[in-house]
């Protein structure tokens, strides 16, 4: 699963292929999220936040992986004409997890927001292809299905923190 993880990241196509097609495709997928997921709680639980917010990291993670996939999905498949299934999407959409590890490693030399920007493109970089190998849909049209998934979840997220 690591070489998928790498491929997925390096945006080779038959790494989302790959998942897509797996029979066990979205068990895998909801793994790699959990683990990042985990990877992403530990500079909190180091700090002393404690073990109920790596549960809720965990938990909110694939909740947050599932919600994206189904706004990216929705917007792709009956929006804009894709091909695919919700199973296929949210496979495909968990390698766009593990690029998201780069912002801790990048806050050792950039500003935490930059840090997190740029880990949070490169993650958006690999949903697109997730999409467009998913969905099958042209680069534009998979763009435009991340655009209004991606925006959809924000709009979800900031309201479900008032």
């Amino acid at each position: 699963m690591l070489r998928v993880i790498l491929a997925g990241a390096a945006l080779r196509r038959h790494a989302y292929l790959r998942m897509v097609l797996a029979p066990d495709g979205v068990a895998d997928g909801a793994l790699v999220v959990g683990a990042v997921q985990v990877l992403l709680a530990v500079p909190g639980i180091l700090r002393g936040t404690g073990l109920l917010a790596l549960v809720w990291s965990v938990v909110g993670g694939v909740f947050g992986w599932l919600v994206l996939a189904g706004l990216v999905y929705l917007a792709g498949r009956h929006v804009l004409g894709g091909a695919g299934t919700f199973p296929g999407v949210a496979a495909a959409s968990a390698l766009a997890f593990p690029p998201l590890l780069t912002a801790l490693v990048l806050r050792l030399v950039l500003d935490p927001f930059l840090a997190l920007l740029a880990a949070s493109v490169w993650s958006l970089a690999c949903l697109g292809q997730a999409t467009r190998v998913a969905l099958e849909l042209p680069p534009a049209r998979a763009a435009v299905a991340v655009a209004v998934g991606y925006g959809g979840w924000l709009l979800l997220t900031s309201v479900s923190s008032l």
